[in-house]
C-alpha cells in the first residue's frame, strides 16, 4: 500500500469516527444551565438522597469540568516486550491482550502501608520488572490491603479501562505476581468540551436508581472509559467515576456516568473492591 493510499484510508477512518461522534451527542443532548430552578431541584434531591440514607462526600461539586473523546489504535503493545523482562517469568495471552508475570527471585516489600506503596511502585517503574510502567498511576479506590492497581495515563486524564490497567499482588512481604493490558497513545479526535458536573452525575444514578438507599457516595473522579469500537480504534469518553459503599455489607462498586450526556454506561460499567 502506497504512502497516498494510507493518508486517504487515515482521512476515512477520523472522519467515521467524527460522523460516529456527532450522532452520539445529537442523540442524548444535555442541558447544562444554571438558574434558579436548577438550585431549587438541587436541593431538593441532596434532602431526598438524604431521607434515603444516602451519603454524600462534603465536597461534591456542581461545577462543569471538560473532556475530549479520545482514539486509541488496537495493536498488541506487550507480546514483544516478554524478552525486555529480565527479572520475571512472564507469559502472554493474545486472545485477551493481557500479560502475567512472576518475579524470578524475591522482592520483598517492608514497612508501613505508605512505605510498602512506595517500593511497590519503585518495582513498577523498572522496565525489567514491567513495561510501559511509568504509563500507569496508583489507584487507591481500586486497590485493596495486598493489591496494588494502577490505571493507564494520558496527558488527557487516567484511563479507567479493563484494556489499560496493572494489578500488583502482594503475598507474605514480597511482590507475588502482576496482571497487565496496556491500550496504548491515545489522541482526541473532537475539541475540548464540557461535561456535566460531578454532582449531576450523582443525581442521575439517584434518579436511574441506580444508586441504592442505605449507601455512601466515596469519591467521584473524572476519568476516561471506553464508548465503542471503529475501524480498528477504541472510542474512550470522559466519564465521572463514582465509588459507592453499601452501609450493612461494605462493599464497595465503582459505576460510571457519561460525562457529557449524563446516560450510565453498562458497558464494563461496575465492579466491587475488597478491602
Amino acid at each position: 500500500m502506497d504512502h497516498k493510499r494510507i493518508e486517504w484510508l487515515f482521512l476515512v477512518v477520523f472522519l467515521l469516527i467524527d460522523i460516529y461522534l456527532g450522532i452520539e451527542i445529537l442523540r442524548s443532548p444535555v442541558s447544562l444551565s444554571n438558574g434558579n430552578n436548577n438550585e431549587t431541584d438541587t436541593t431538593n434531591i441532596r434532602t431526598e438522597m438524604r431521607a434515603d440514607g444516602i451519603e454524600l462526600p462534603k465536597n461534591l461539586s456542581d461545577t462543569q469540568a471538560s473532556g475530549y473523546y479520545l482514539a486509541a489504535k488496537n495493536r498488541d503493545y506487550l507480546s514483544d516486550k516478554i524478552s525486555n523482562l529480565s527479572n520475571m517469568n512472564a507469559s502472554y495471552s493474545k486472545s485477551i491482550n493481557t500479560l502475567n508475570a512472576t518475579p524470578k527471585s524475591l522482592v520483598e516489600v517492608k514497612g508501613n502501608q505508605k512505605q510498602v506503596l512506595q517500593q511497590v511502585i519503585e518495582f513498577k517503574n523498572n522496565p525489567d520488572n514491567v513495561p510501559y510502567g511509568k504509563h500507569f498511576k496508583y489507584e487507591a479506590n481500586m486497590s485493596g490491603d495486598n493489591n496494588y492497581t494502577f490505571v493507564q495515563t494520558s496527558e488527557y486524564g487516567n484511563i479507567y479501562d479493563n484494556s489499560a490497567q496493572l494489578t500488583i499482588n502482594v503475598k507474605d512481604h514480597a511482590i507475588a505476581n502482576y496482571t497487565m493490558t496496556y491500550m496504548g497513545p491515545v489522541n482526541p479526535v473532537r475539541e475540548l468540551q464540557s461535561t456535566i458536573s460531578p454532582f449531576h452525575a450523582v443525581r442521575v444514578m439517584y434518579t436511574d436508581r441506580e444508586l441504592a438507599n442505605n449507601s455512601r457516595v466515596l469519591k467521584v473522579k473524572l476519568g476516561y472509559s471506553e464508548l465503542t469500537e471503529v475501524r480498528g480504534s477504541t472510542i474512550l469518553l470522559p466519564s465521572w467515576l463514582v465509588w459507592i459503599e453499601n452501609k450493612t455489607s461494605k462493599n464497595i462498586t465503582m459505576k460510571r456516568v457519561n460525562a457529557y450526556t449524563g446516560q450510565i454506561l453498562q458497558t464494563n460499567s461496575s465492579y466491587n473492591v475488597t478491602k
